[in-house]
């Protein structure tokens, strides 16, 4: 009886379970997958919800030491929109989340480094990375990865790494185009 019971009851499990969704790379078009986290100016936010309206430059990194190769990509774009209202640029450091029980001292200690004035543009999360790595293609977590979205959080640029003298024109015409929709 013991047997039946357990037999029917795994049966009933199996049928009423919902296979997990498989997780694709993002493509151009695609809209970018929900991410939350808390900005270092202590407001939640969630990508791209409240991104919604303006144009999005997003750079995600894995590691701390893809400041180099963040910086490539900031020093000259910022200042060509950073004024710009239409335009949010966010820094997004991922962080696993078996370090969320340091975040204060992780976000404090990010806090001193970085600017106040930059603190709305840094955007931390902790949690699981496994989906992300998925959805950005990761192939190496010491390399940043570069977002551009339209007004409506739909993937219209993807880069990785260094900027150079081609990626950079490209991001800025996109994103010049992007801004006058």
């Amino acid at each position: 009886m013991n047997k039946l019971l357990l037999t029917i009851f795994t049966l009933f499990l199996f049928l009423h379970m919902t296979p997990a969704q498989e997780i694709k790379p993002l493509s151009i078009g695609d809209h970018f997958p929900s991410l939350k986290g808390e900005l270092l100016s202590f407001q939640k936010f969630e990508i791209p919800k409240d991104c919604k309206g303006k144009v999005s430059l997003l750079i995600v990194a894995f590691k701390r030491g893809t400041q180099p190769q963040i910086d490539t990509w900031t020093k000259e774009i910022l200042p060509l929109y950073d004024s710009n209202e239409e335009f949010l640029f966010l820094e997004v450091p991922m962080i696993s989340g078996m370090y969320s029980w340091m975040s204060s001292y992780i976000d404090n200690g990010m806090r001193s480094g970085i600017q106040k004035k930059l603190h709305d543009n840094v955007l931390t999360y902790y949690g699981s990375l496994s989906d992300y790595y998925k959805y950005f293609g990761v192939d190496d977590k010491k390399t940043c990865y570069l977002f551009l979205l339209d007004k409506e959080g739909k993937v219209q640029l993807m880069k990785k790494g260094n900027a150079n003298p081609e990626s950079m024109k490209e991001l800025r015409v996109k994103t010049d185009l992007l801004l006058k929709k």
